[in-house]
């Protein structure tokens, strides 16, 4: 649900407690670590420049030399042939100790790193920083910090996969929305420009939801367009929303054929099985058997649509679609 809207608004948090955030996005083809580096140098304060800015300048020298030594990569070619140096991580702490304590002089109360789609970060950064942030929580010198991140589904195979002890890290799953949440994201917003939804829009709103948070924004703008950008002391009815939906099915369908489009026919060779499987917690080997192939077999296809979040492993050896209605989108496909 809004994985990005939601970070957005830990960030804006942050910065009513005089907290300041480096914001990135982890990509496959960059560094990550070189990337917080950079955003870094954007919040050092002017009267600290000099001696701080050498520190971020030093650790990106190392990690850049890294790059050419092999030690980081900005894109392995090989998931076992990269490791990261020792030296990056403990480059990578004093680069962030300086930062950190330079805001504070400053009347800063601390400094947290904000990565949105942590399932995109190349595993050389993940371990540097994983181990640089182990070992800054057990340092005397340690600042007041905080790292946050989220992602796809499959983004915590992807970390555990790439930092050992990384089961000891603080993984929480978002839902979708539940009826209560999808009222107040319609009704909230209105309310400020002085319009109300009626109770029977809102029921039709929650039913056609399904908790999905942009199928709550499309509800929401397509149904305030059909009911002509209400004046104040207007309503939206179950009539505005009724026309509004066909259009909002037309922006569902072109997420559903983008996915579709983009899968390997692997893939939609899967995507098709659990749609005739009924599309939630659906069991590996009922899948397996409905293909006439082993559970080993499917592993690739499965894995590649969990790193893309368009299934997510909702238990052990079962998965579903993460979008409401893809089930019935695959089969009327034929």
């Amino acid at each position: 649900m809004g994985k990005t809207s939601l970070l957005r608004e830990a960030e804006r948090i942050f910065a009513r407690h005089g907290i300041a955030a480096i914001w990135v996005t982890a990509n496959q083809d960059e560094n990550l670590l070189l990337t917080v580096l950079d955003e870094m140098r954007k919040l050092v304060p002017a009267s600290k420049a000099a001696d701080v800015l050498n520190s971020i300048d030093s650790a990106t020298l190392t990690l850049n030399a890294g790059v050419m030594k092999g030690s980081i990569t900005v894109k392995p070619k090989k998931k076992d042939a990269v490791t990261a140096s020792a030296s990056s991580g403990k480059a990578f702490i004093a680069a962030f100790v300086n930062v950190t304590r330079a805001l504070l002089d400053e009347g800063g109360n601390g400094l947290v790193i904000l990565v949105d789609e942590i399932q995109s970060a190349d595993k050389p950064s993940l371990r540097a920083i994983a181990n640089a942030w182990q070992e800054m929580k057990s340092s005397p010198s340690r600042v007041p910090s905080g790292l946050f991140t989220v992602g796809l589904p499959g983004s915590q195979d992807h970390i555990n996969s790439a930092v050992t002890f990384s089961e000891r890290f603080d993984f929480s799953e978002v839902f979708g929305l539940d009826s209560g949440g999808v009222v107040t994201a319609l009704a909230d917003p209105a309310h400020t420009l002085g319009v109300s939804w009626g109770r029977p829009a809102l029921q039709v709103a929650v039913r056609e939801a399904k908790g999905y948070a942009y199928k709550v924004q499309l509800i929401g703008d397509e149904t305030w367009k059909t009911a002509g950008y209400p004046d104040p002391g207007s309503s939206i009815t179950a009539q505005h929303i009724a026309d509004a939906l066909p259009q909002v099915e037309v922006h569902m369908e072109t997420l559903f054929r983008a996915r579709w489009r983009s899968a390997s026919s692997k893939q939609r060779e899967l995507l098709s099985a659990i749609a005739e499987l009924g599309g939630r917690d659906v069991k590996r080997e009922d899948i397996a058997a409905r293909l006439g192939v082993t559970t080993q077999s499917i592993s690739m296809a499965r894995d590649g649509l969990l790193r893309r979040g368009i299934i997510d492993a909702t238990r052990h050896g079962r998965v579903s679609f993460t979008v409401p209605g893809f089930t019935e989108w695959i089969l009327e496909q034929g």
